[in-house]
């Protein structure tokens, strides 16, 4: 029988999509009656997990960035002897025949020492991949430098030799070093559950995980209530909406949107705010926008418009835009194309391919119908099988009760 749910995270507030995840689903463990420790390294503590069913434990360490050392940032990003520790002391209270943990992140602010002491204790374990660092030194697949994906093994010699970081090779050569101490941590060897968000991303980490692991299918939740579809049809914009920096193929699009006079929306910040504006100056950009914002902006856009050019692991923003009934745009090498039926709720692009993006900006600007056709298509898609919170706690709980009979089968 299962009776805690221990939640291991970086942070225990909003500071991306993986946190999100794990913040918003302690919160649904905990109404749907189970009780969860949510344990987290760095941060403020969101008011959502203000639960009676929630317990939270800050190990008040400094994430890389906020530490005031960037030598100690550097020594404890690869192994932090105080959440080892104090992970230890956590797992004392609990009985590893009744309890699952959920790994989410902690590259940022745990370090692989916290899931060490978890490996070495034997409690069962899940573990969402949320990227690509559990196998990936810099994490994403991807090589900053060139712009372009990686197709190198990670940790070969050749992965080794290749200077993709987005920073330097010395920069590099401290994530492999980091990516040492995750192999002797057990990541991602040691672990046997895997939740993974999109197929994408599981058929690229698949051949680098143990052949015996069991990979769970469980979308990540979107908050978003179901409403009358919107009429793309209305709007003449497209937008971006995200991180505005290389990999997201943000300068594509603003390249794309100029030379087909689309009207162009940037919704985020990021260190190419400025080309960007130099590239489109008729884009308009709204930078960093709250939740309500966000969809409002989407509702607001003919389609929403996901250039990336890296491989992602889901693209949450274009099943967002097919919740609301907005078509998308979408690199034809990103997680994100998993949503698209191309043609029928959206179009698909080749990834870097200017012509073929300017083309796909001309078929929804040039015909307002097919924008309020697929867009009625994505609506009816989506809701089919929404990806609410209610569906993703159901999905956990199912994974949770696996896990933990396949730990009690072995121990007996």
């Amino acid at each position: 029988m299962m009776k805690n749910i221990i939640i291991v995270n970086d942070y225990a507030s909003v500071q991306g999509g993986a946190a999100q995840v794990a913040v918003s689903s302690a919160r649904g463990l905990a109404e749907a009656g189970q009780q969860v420790t949510y344990v987290f390294g760095a941060g403020n503590i969101d008011t959502s997990l203000h639960h009676p069913n929630i317990n939270v434990i800050d190990f008040g360490q400094y994430d890389l960035l906020s530490n005031p050392s960037k030598l100690n940032a550097a020594k404890i990003g690869i192994w932090n002897s105080s959440v080892e520790k104090q992970m230890h002391a956590v797992l004392d209270n609990f009985d590893k025949m009744e309890t699952v943990i959920h790994l989410h992140t902690w590259v940022k602010a745990l370090s692989a020492s916290a899931v060490a002491a978890i490996v070495e204790r034997g409690f069962p374990v899940v573990m969402t991949l949320h990227d690509y660092f559990s196998v990936c030194p810099n994490g994403g697949f991807y090589n900053y430098q060139t712009q372009s994906p990686c197709t190198l093994r990670p940790m070969s010699m050749a992965c080794l030799a290749s200077n993709c970081d987005t920073r330097s090779y010395p920069q590099k050569l401290w994530r492999v070093l980091r990516q040492r101490f995750y192999a002797k941590a057990g990541i991602p060897k040691q672990i046997k559950h895997f939740i993974t968000v999109s197929r994408f991303s599981e058929n690229i980490l698949r051949p680098y995980l143990p052949e015996d692991a069991h990979c769970w299918d469980i979308p990540n939740p979107i908050d978003i209530s179901a409403s009358q579809p919107a009429r793309p049809d209305t709007s003449e914009t497209f937008s971006f909406i995200g991180r505005l920096s290389a990999e997201k193929g943000v300068t594509l699009f603003a390249e794309a949107s100029k030379k087909t006079d689309t009207a162009a929306r940037f919704v985020g910040s990021g260190d190419l705010d400025h080309l960007l504006k130099e590239i489109n100056p008729k884009a308009t950009f709204t930078g960093w926008a709250d939740r309500d914002n966000v969809t409002a902006y989407i509702k607001d856009s003919r389609a929403v418009v996901f250039p990336s050019q890296w491989y992602e692991t889901q693209g949450l923003v274009v099943a967002e835009a097919a919740a609301l009934g907005v078509p998308s745009i979408v690199s034809d090498a990103s997680a994100a194309s998993d949503y698209i039926v191309d043609g029928e709720t959206g179009l698909l692009f080749e990834s870097g391919n200017i012509e073929s993006l300017m083309q796909k900006l001309k078929m929804l600007m040039d015909d307002p119908t097919l924008a309020k056709t697929m867009g009625e298509r994505a609506y009816e898609n989506y809701w089919r099988t929404p990806y609410d919170i209610n569906t993703h706690v159901k999905g956990l709980l199912k994974c949770y009760q696996t896990v933990l009979k396949d730990k009690q089968k072995v121990e007996q």
